[in-house]
């Protein structure tokens, strides 16, 4: 069987999937989503960033 623990999807692949969900929500629950995405987006960007940055220090 094969194994799929390396599989990472592409930024683009993420980006599809996401506004396909997007786009099958109500306009309430898009309103309520972007209401979030405006509130906690800033910080999970920036822990991303923090993530992103000691993973490229640890590997080299």
């Amino acid at each position: 069987m094969p194994r799929f623990s390396k599989f990472r999807p592409t930024p683009w692949a993420l980006t599809v999937a996401v506004w396909d969900i997007y786009r099958r929500l109500p306009p309430a629950q898009r309103k309520q989503l972007m209401k979030l995405a405006r509130k906690h987006g800033p910080k999970l960007a920036a822990r991303a960033a923090k993530a992103a940055g000691s993973r490229r220090r640890s590997s080299s």
